[in-house]
């Protein structure tokens, strides 16, 4: 075990032992935001058969500037074998398959009809508004490949391909468990010593934000043995987070909980505030991470290092890429540990330098000052104080400044 590491070797160690979850067969309903593990193919020209793309009529073009016959009409879903010839046209809507014999579709606002007959412009450009045959895309090549991101666009693409099912790497599986004899649930009135749990629906909400929609939550008290129990019923996930209990009090007990689980202490302590007890632990492929107690080290160590693990295992990138902006005003951060101060960042305009204004509690308990943060700006070790005005680096929480 590695104990009071530098917050970039803790990173590190995180993403080397979080594995890449294999690939399973995913329903084209739940597959938004995974990553394709094969590729896509596609099964046919597209379009199928040269396209109307607009309300019009099918037409030759020896007949511009003629009055015409209007002998049928051709609606989307519809297949239509009458030839067009010279003299006669066909009604055609946006999407339809265009007749034999279509050299071009003339929409319906450049015509002038009466009865059945109607009479066309001047000038008809050939294949005008037409969409040939394969002119988006050709049978048989490549259209997604594997490690893409499925997104709505590309679930259109997928389903357009006839499949309702796809091969992805899935989303981690997570369980929380809150340990403190302190914490209540928050519907109850909280008893003389007693305080509500804040951190089990934060850390499922900060799960659900990554697309991880059914986080387990479980509660124990103050015992080993309830904290093995617990450890052990979830002993299937990809993800374990024990809260509380982590540091050197006589009831913190996580530690000692996952050696009698079998679990390996990769490190333990990280040079940085807030977050210093940080735990990672490690049986299988399992993940369990120990994270402070204090709410504030709790949500950090979470952005910073558990959705870290979260992207590895889902086959995402695996880091936010750090944005610079200038303090509003002065920080005085603990010297000798990298400190991450929550702040709100803001733009001057759409294309300006961004303003961090810190946004500092009273200690790592305190969420009320930091509630309405939107990142965390990183404060190196080696700095007692920084004056407003200094650069420094931030990453955004969450979806940033657009999730509000």
């Amino acid at each position: 075990m590695i104990t009071m590491i530098a917050p970039d070797d803790a990173i590190r160690l995180v993403l080397e032992n979080a594995p890449l979850l294999p690939s399973h067969k995913v329903p084209l309903s739940q597959a938004c935001g995974l990553k394709l593990a094969e590729p896509v193919l596609s099964d046919r020209d597209y379009p199928p058969f040269p396209r109307a793309m607009m309300d019009g009529y099918a037409v030759r073009l020896a007949d511009a500037a003629a009055t015409v016959e209007v002998i049928g009409e051709v609606a989307a879903g519809c297949s239509v074998e009458t030839q067009v010839t010279e003299g006669q046209c066909l009604e055609i809507m946006t999407g339809a398959p265009c007749p034999p014999g279509t050299e071009a579709v003339v929409q319906k606002e450049h015509v002038r009809r009466d009865g059945s007959q109607v009479t066309l412009p001047r000038e008809i450009k050939l294949g005008g508004h037409i969409a040939p045959r394969g002119s988006e895309c050709r049978g048989g090549v490549v259209v997604l490949k594997p490690g893409d991101t499925i997104t709505p666009l590309a679930t259109a693409v997928i389903a357009s391909m006839g499949l309702d099912s796809i091969l992805a790497t899935r989303r981690p599986t997570l369980a929380v468990i809150t340990t403190g004899s302190e914490l209540v649930p928050p519907g109850t009135e909280p008893a003389p010593g007693q305080i509500r749990d804040s951190n089990g629906p934060m850390l499922a909400s900060m799960a659900r934000d990554l697309r991880i929609d059914s986080p387990l939550h479980l509660h124990v008290s103050d015992r080993e043995d309830e904290i093995l129990q617990a450890i052990s019923s979830v002993a299937e996930y990809d993800i374990v987070l024990l809260t509380g209990g982590v540091s050197v009090g006589n009831y913190d007990l996580v530690p000692p909980a996952l050696r009698d689980f079998g679990a390996e202490t990769i490190f333990h302590k990280v040079r940085q505030k807030p977050g210093k007890p940080l735990l990672l632990a490690k049986k299988d492929s399992q993940l369990l991470f120990g994270l402070p107690g204090n709410p504030l080290a709790c949500h950090f160590c979470f952005h910073h290092y558990v959705a870290a693990a979260i992207r590895k295992m889902s086959g995402k990138s695996t880091l936010s890429s750090p944005v610079l902006g200038s303090l509003t005003e002065a920080v005085k951060p603990k010297k000798g540990r990298t400190h991450f101060v929550a702040a709100c960042a803001q733009q001057d305009g759409s294309t300006g330098p961004w303003s961090v204004r810190p946004l500092p509690g009273v200690s790592s308990a305190d969420i009320f000052g930091a509630c309405m943060a939107n990142c965390y700006a990183e404060i190196p070790p080696d700095h007692d104080s920084l004056a407003a005005g200094n650069i420094v680096s931030f990453t955004w929480i969450g979806n940033g400044p657009w999730a509000n």
